[in-house]
């Protein structure tokens, strides 16, 4: 029997998946988590053979933290509604066991858990490709620059949120430029989101 637990956000889709591979005679759903800390306690009590996890979660990419938690002990497979190619990268960087489209059919999902169980890796050769070519992430200050930047912040507003030196904004913004191509803000502010790096509410 392979036990397994869900971790996602939306009730209805978790319940849904829930009975979708619970009616295998294989799998067991021993428990579902909503959120980071109940979905920690629950792997932490159940230390299940196989984690069907949302690569985000309210909005932020807890699952991959919770990957990069239990990633050792437990099979993941990442779920997601989202192509982001830096959500590619960490999984596989983070060991995930496979990568899955929540617009996947029902047969994909149930032997995709029961591969890994078995201790195949199941991740689509476009997520590898797409994780091998994925650009250097922001440092988190940087991230935090991108999402004031994003959300129309102007520098003197990027500096006083940041409690940092104008000039300080300005040269963090041109080497963001030069390391990822960009000319100017409007196209680094799409860059970043199309990476799926800007996954919290910015502080302005």
């Amino acid at each position: 029997m392979i036990d397994v637990v869900i971790v996602e956000d939306h009730p209805a889709i978790a319940e849904g998946l829930a009975a979708l591979i619970g009616a295998e005679h294989d799998i067991e759903v021993v428990g579902i988590a909503h959120g980071l800390d109940d979905a920690d306690s629950l792997i932490r009590a159940t230390q299940p053979q196989v984690v069907l996890c949302d690569v985000m979660l309210a909005g932020r990419d807890d699952g991959i933290e919770l990957l990069r938690r239990f990633g050792s002990t437990s099979r993941f497979v990442m779920l997601t509604a989202y192509d982001y190619q830096a959500h590619h990268a960490t999984a596989v960087a983070a060991g995930a066991a496979g990568y899955l489209s929540k617009l996947s059919d029902a047969d994909t999902i149930v032997r995709t858990i029961q591969l890994v169980s078995m201790g195949e890796t199941v991740i689509p050769p476009l997520v590898m490709e797409s994780a091998r070519r994925a650009p250097a992430p922001p440092s988190n200050r940087e991230r935090e620059l991108l999402g004031l930047l994003t959300a129309g912040a102007s520098n003197d507003d990027i500096a006083a949120a940041m409690r940092i030196k104008v000039k300080t904004v300005e040269g963090m913004l041109r080497r963001l430029y030069d390391r990822y191509g960009t000319v100017n803000r409007t196209q680094l502010a799409r860059f970043a989101m199309r990476q799926g790096w800007l996954t919290d509410e910015p502080r302005l």
